[in-house]
């Protein structure tokens, strides 16, 4: 199977900045933009298979697209995220509590461009369940929350049950599992457009969290890297030059997402187009492609 150009979905949100839409041609503030995904909440189009989804293409041909033995729960989902202001605090559950119809859910950031002085949130300063139940109720979770300094290149992988979230001025791309099921732990008392506060989910946040869980951060490096080895997926960051360079598909699919300028993908002496900040699924049963001049990164499901 030729290799599958999504289209992407955007969200807003309220924290979101105008980077990536100012790349795209539009003119609001979106904060996300899904770029592969099967998940039954947002489906990617692929635009070289017309009036087809990612989830449909899959359905059709699960091992052709995915590889032998591999299903849903290893489909990989990947998002631009940008922002303007931090995140609310939030913690992703794992497989087995997850609620029913979705899946745990790990994650990583890339970072693309970030101000200075920019952080992210990974991690706790305690153990304690009580004493974050503590600093919930005095106001000083902050004071226990664990902050990453980043710059453009870093990247970090968050397990699913850790407490996590982006700064603002940060521009990155999410690497994580199939799954959409967030809990909102802490906002820092913000509202919605109707003065609301936001709804938080600390019941389903402490069943599911374990404070002692450590993300793992890769400083940048302008060399090929291995940024992730996970259970559940890897990441490698690829600098590719003039030599071409083939990738082989090996057990399972992968993605491209490109860091770079506009490039080709080239497959069975096709080129296919892969745009700056887009991604390409690569089917398994594609065997193998070709790039050059060019910035990735490639990522793939563990079984």
């Amino acid at each position: 199977m030729k290799p599958l150009i999504l289209g992407s979905l955007h969200d807003y949100t309220i924290w979101g900045a105008d980077n990536i839409s100012k790349a795209r041609g539009e003119d609001k503030a979106y904060g996300t933009w899904w770029e592969v995904s099967a998940h039954p909440y947002c489906q990617s189009p692929v635009l070289n298979m017309p009036g087809k989804n990612l989830l449909e293409v899959i359905e059709e041909n699960p091992e052709e697209v995915l590889g032998p033995g591999l299903g849903l729960h290893e489909m990989l989902r990947l998002a631009w995220l940008d922002t303007k202001d931090r995140l609310s605090i939030q913690v992703h559950p794992q497989d087995d509590n997850a609620p029913e119809g979705d899946f745990g859910k790990s994650e990583s950031w890339y970072v693309l461009d970030a101000k200075p002085g920019a952080t992210l949130v990974a991690g706790t300063k305690t153990t304690d369940a009580d004493v974050i139940r503590k600093a919930l109720e005095d106001g000083t979770l902050d004071e226990y929350l664990v902050k990453w300094p980043v710059k453009k290149g870093d990247f970090i992988y968050i397990p699913s049950g850790m407490l996590h979230a982006l700064g603002a001025d940060i521009t990155a791309i999410e690497v994580g599992t199939n799954s959409n099921t967030t809990y909102r732990f802490y906002d820092y008392g913000r509202t919605d457009a109707q003065g609301n506060p936001r709804p938080l989910h600390l019941k389903e946040s402490f069943e599911v969290t374990d404070f002692s869980l450590k993300p793992v951060f890769v400083p940048a490096a302008d060399e090929d890297h291995v940024l992730a080895d996970a259970p559940q997926f890897t990441v490698t960051e690829r600098f590719i030059g003039e030599e071409p360079v083939e990738i082989e598909t090996g057990e399972t699919y992968f993605v491209l997402s490109n860091m770079g300028e506009d490039t080709d993908v080239i497959w069975n002496g096709e080129a296919f187009p892969l745009k700056a900040l887009s991604s390409v699924v690569i089917p398994w049963s594609a065997g193998k492609v070709t790039l050059k001049n060019t910035h990735v990164l490639e990522s793939r499901p563990k079984k």
